[in-house]
């Protein structure tokens, strides 16, 4: 955990996250390596600088999308844990340790084509997650690819990149952002998620061809060498450069979707050798970070609260007070106890017992207590992972097998069962199949479906959600009420004959409509109904058109 900056240490967050060490500058505020209190784990925290926070119109599209985020869940997307604006706009998502694809091509300078397919392959299935769900990148560059510690490759910033866009950077940061940005971006005109694939093209044509894609956007000061469509090398590039090629066409309607290019991705690697794997360095590295107390625009982070301050001046008032005497008899109370301890601590009869902490993942906590006895102190905690019965212990810190002096602390995790997964916001008003597959993308499924009559929704509608929490546990079935439609409604038996006027007020009140269709009859008097279609008494849907055939009486003979 290198460069720390102790000024920032302890700093907390709404009393949740208490940051450890700056990890770098992003667009508009600062990233930290933090712990999250509440569920004892690292994180990382986006702190939006303060300018910002008091644009109304940037913290209300910041809310929105962070909120969007947080419902994202797919292994090649950073997941977004929460948000806030409790002091200043933040945002909480996974700690990533195995640093960026801009950090690793810095390094290496290039990778092979077989490995800049394995990293375009992993990106596309994570884009072809969330085009399906509306979410679109639109800054899609080498700095928002991530690495865990097991080198798998992560989206940063997915869903909140849009916005961040628009923050004010340096000239040197925006002049890299542009050189990633489609056709129709770069002539500001309307971009879909088509513009994710034209970045994802150049991205992965950087990974092949080193620095000499951004030295020759540098060498050009007209901007002309932005939005062009690529020219790979089939000698350098091999089966990459035919993918590469159709994802930077200029015309947006050209270009193949996220689950196209993954498919295309797929095939080109059938000629290509297998790859290396991939350089990535794991641990904490920081550059050019800045600490909260330096920044102006982050001092809100670090004010206290009133309660503390009154404190604090009560402590200087009565220090001030004590007379001289009592800070001498206090001095020598200190030393006396030094001694003392330092006595103690000389005898060579004490010895400290020591233990390696068992494995206890799987035990239940009365078994652990029983197995252990009264050697250490244990705490309990709560957690939740897929795949575990609620009740068992899923690990302890310290971790097993670490060796741990009598006494000492040991806290043990006990499952509450498999993660809460949020229910999807968006099921009703859609086709129950549609449905259907918004809860398995959200790790839950289809539980019993109801079928009920509405007068709002057509047949086969989703119209409720009967659940009560927003949350729940992997894989448990959600059920649904679907609609079969609105009520039949009946054409009602004395129309015939009637005035027609009064046919139509009774056809109105059943939720039907009306067609007047006017002919002449010798035998029915004028203005009154002769027949009717469809017939009296028949079923029929809402707004079905009933044809009235009215009398204009006798014709009139010429």
């Amino acid at each position: 955990m290198a460069n720390s900056l102790p000024t920032d240490s302890g700093i907390v967050i709404d009393g949740r996250y208490r940051l450890i060490a700056p990890l770098g500058i992003g667009s508009g505020g600062q990233v930290y390596l933090a712990d999250d209190i509440r569920l004892r784990r690292q994180v990382a925290v986006r702190v939006i600088q303060r300018p910002y926070a008091e644009n109304p119109s940037f913290l209300e599209q910041f809310c929105s999308e962070a909120e969007k985020a947080t419902a994202l869940d797919h292994p090649n997307l950073i997941p977004v844990y929460g948000w806030g604006e409790k002091e200043l706009p933040y945002i909480v998502t996974e700690y990533l340790s195995g640093g960026t694809l801009r950090e690793l091509l810095d390094t290496v300078g290039s990778v092979s084509p077989s490995q800049a397919l394995l990293i375009g392959i992993e990106i596309s299935k994570g884009l072809e997650y969330a085009h399906k769900r509306g979410a679109m990148h639109f800054m899609l560059k080498p700095e928002n690819i991530m690495f865990d510690f097991e080198s798998n490759i992560r989206i940063a910033d997915l869903g909140i990149a849009s916005i961040l866009s628009g923050l004010e950077m340096p000239e040197s940061e925006k002049q890299i952002k542009e050189q990633y940005l489609s056709p129709e971006q770069v002539r500001g005109r309307r971009s879909d998620q088509r513009s994710d694939i034209y970045s994802l093209a150049v991205l992965l044509y950087e990974c092949v061809a080193g620095s000499h894609l951004t030295e020759q956007s540098e060498a050009i000061d007209d901007g002309n060498s932005l939005g062009k469509q690529l020219d790979p090398d089939p000698e350098i590039f091999g089966s990459l450069a035919l993918p590469l090629v159709r994802a930077s066409a200029v015309d947006p309607n050209e270009r193949p979707t996220a689950g196209e290019i993954l498919q295309i991705l797929m095939k080109a690697t059938a000629s290509q050798s297998r790859p290396e794997p991939l350089p990535v360095l794991t641990g904490l590295e920081v550059e050019n970070s800045i600490s909260l107390h330096e920044d102006p625009t982050l001092v809100d982070l670090i004010k206290a609260p009133d309660n503390d301050g009154r404190f604090t001046r009560l402590i200087k008032k009565i220090r001030r007070r004590i007379n001289r005497w009592i800070w001498l008899v206090l001095m020598l109370a200190v030393v006396l106890g030094t001694v003392g301890i330092t006595y103690l601590a000389s005898q060579d009869n004490v010895e400290i017992s020591s233990k390696v902490i068992p494995e206890v993942a799987g035990m239940t906590a009365e078994e652990f207590t029983e197995s252990i006895g009264d050697y250490w102190n244990l705490q309990e905690a709560l957690d939740r992972l897929d795949g575990t019965l609620p009740g068992t212990i899923l690990r302890t810190e310290p971790e097993a097998g670490q060796l741990l002096e009598e006494g000492k602390e040991i806290t043990y995790f006990v499952s509450q069962g498999p993660e809460l997964r949020p229910i999807p916001k968006n099921l009703i008003g859609i086709k129950l199949s549609d449905a259907e597959a918004l809860l398995l993308g959200a790790e839950l499924s289809l539980g019993k479906v109801r079928e009920e009559l509405n007068e709002d929704y057509p047949a086969g509608v989703v119209v409720s959600v009967s659940a009560r929490e927003g949350e729940m546990p992997t894989g448990t079935p959600v059920d649904l009420i679907v609609s079969l439609g609105p009520v039949l409604r009946t054409i009602p038996a004395d129309l015939i004959g009637a005035i027609s006027e009064d046919a139509q007020t009774q056809l109105v009140l059943e939720g039907l409509q009306y067609q007047v269709v006017e002919i002449y009859d010798e035998t029915i008097p004028e203005g009154a109904v002769i027949s009717v279609e469809p017939e009296s008494l028949a079923q029929v849907l809402r707004d079905t058109v009933v044809e009235l055939r009215v009398s204009l009486g006798p014709a009139i003979e010429e």
